[in-house]
């Protein structure tokens, strides 16, 4: 969604872009997308800096909180852990490596 945001407002700008370097020498042409292509770059890192905050939020320690038009609906989450196969993956690759003990001296299984 964000990747969609950016690419479709490049593609509106583009053709005020070209009607704006049409009347400039090529000196000024390299200085206008000099400073178009600064421009973007910092409207494309802001973008993407408010997409990571979303998902850190909505995705924090596996914690997973329904978002809404970008926004992290509070109040509401759910907990879906790690899938049976890959627990399982993970218990043939590790054996009891990761196992906890469930008292003193028992060995709990994924």
């Amino acid at each position: 969604e964000a990747q969609q945001e950016l690419e479709d407002f490049y593609a509106a700008d583009q053709a005020q872009v070209l009607r704006d370097i049409e009347p400039l020498t090529k000196r000024e042409r390299v200085t206008y997308l000099t400073g178009k292509s600064a421009a973007y770059t910092a409207q494309m890192m802001q973008r993407w800096e408010k997409l990571f905050r979303l998902i850190v939020v909505k995705h924090n320690d596996q914690i997973m909180k329904p978002s809404e038009n970008g926004v992290v609906v509070p109040g509401r989450y759910t907990t879906p852990g790690y899938d049976q196969q890959f627990r399982e993956q993970i218990s043939k690759d590790t054996g009891t490596r990761y196992l906890m003990p469930e008292s003193s001296g028992d060995i709990k299984s994924l």
